[in-house]
């Protein structure tokens, strides 16, 4: 669908929310998501289980189809600024009040919304099946063939925790947090394998899921996404003891000012992946496209402002949106960001 943009009215300090819903909107799976939902008034349901849910529908609801043009090529050069005329401003305060007062930033505020309707969504499958266990089942690897070839795994151990037999029958102990399947995980979950290995001794593997990937790009060396996932799997030395070091203080938090370089279209290499899945040649399954981007301008990580670039679908382009100013961007703006702009 090709929504209308609309612009989101900030009274007070709420832009990093402003920037998270926008790109949340433009996000296709998420939006057909939450417009299945049906949308209820007060009045037909004065009290609810799932505000959150509830919330993000009412918002879905705010944004509607852009009229199209009686010329498909219509959308194009001069005439694109007409056709993207946005819809009426508005202020999202039923968003707002599900904070209860927090001050967070954008990724933090992503994460927030995400478990937040995840865990609705938990207990609403509880309610409905409330003897079913599969309900306590994650949604990572379970006790089948992973390794087409050559690996099984079998029951052995305490609960979340088996004995995975692998290439030439080299064995670990595999643990993992429980993570029910719901349409968020579908849309934004994913699991962590990290394994430790140590001599003489059985392979330790955890699997921990999680909704927003957070890479390490403090290395000089780290100049790309790539390089950053790279970082992130790549093998490191782990001391048999600890020490206490004394830790310099840095003045509180401090903003990394610094621009990563990130494609258009994104593919995860097979080298990034664990056993059992770099195997299976499903290049459609790690290949993402780029919808949004979230900026921060500012040199410091106590204030500053957000803004959001987002992909319309419909007229095959970016558009900049800060709280209440929509404008037409190009692509290479978008992957190119400024100092004064931060990815």
């Amino acid at each position: 669908m090709s929504l209308q943009p609309r612009e989101l009215i900030n009274k007070g300090n709420w832009c990093y929310i402003n920037a998270i819903l926008q790109a949340l909107v433009a996000c296709p799976p998420m939006y057909h998501l939450i417009k299945f939902i049906p949308l209820y008034s007060k009045e037909q349901r004065p009290c609810t289980s799932r505000p959150m849910i509830d919330r993000f529908v009412q918002l879905m609801n705010e944004f509607t189809n852009m009229p199209v043009p009686l010329n498909p090529r219509q959308a194009l050069g001069d005439k694109m600024a007409r056709d993207i005329s946005p819809g009426a401003a508005f202020e999202p305060t039923y968003i707002y009040k599900l904070l209860m007062g927090q001050q967070e930033d954008a990724e933090e505020y992503l994460g927030f919304i995400l478990n937040g309707l995840h865990e609705e969504m938990v207990n609403l499958k509880k309610l409905l099946s409330p003897n079913n266990e599969n309900l306590t089942i994650s949604n990572g690897p379970k006790k089948h063939s992973v390794h087409e070839e050559e690996q099984e795994e079998q029951g052995k151990g305490s609960e979340g925790e088996w004995e995975h037999v692998g290439p030439r029958n080299k064995t670990s102990i595999t643990g993992q947090a429980d993570f029910v399947q719901t349409p968020i995980t579908s849309i934004f979950g994913g699991h962590i394998r990290s394994v430790i290995y140590q001599q003489s001794s059985e392979e330790s593997t955890t699997l921990q899921p999680f909704f927003t990937l957070q890479l390490d790009i403090q290395s000089d060396k780290i100049r790309t996404v790539q390089e950053a996932l790279e970082s992130l799997v790549a093998k490191e030395s782990v001391q048999s003891y600890t020490t206490k070091t004394k830790q310099q203080k840095t003045g509180g938090c401090q903003k990394l000012i610094k621009n990563i370089e990130y494609p258009v279209d994104l593919e995860i290499s097979k080298e990034l992946l664990s056993p059992g899945v770099k195997n299976k040649n499903f290049k459609c399954h790690r290949t993402y496209r780029l919808f949004a981007v979230v900026y921060h301008p500012g040199n410091s990580a106590k204030g500053g402002h957000y803004t959001t670039d987002v992909f319309q679908i419909g007229l095959d382009g970016w558009l900049c949106i800060d709280d209440q100013t929509v404008k037409l961007i190009n692509q290479y703006q978008v992957v190119r960001p400024t100092a004064e702009r931060t990815a």
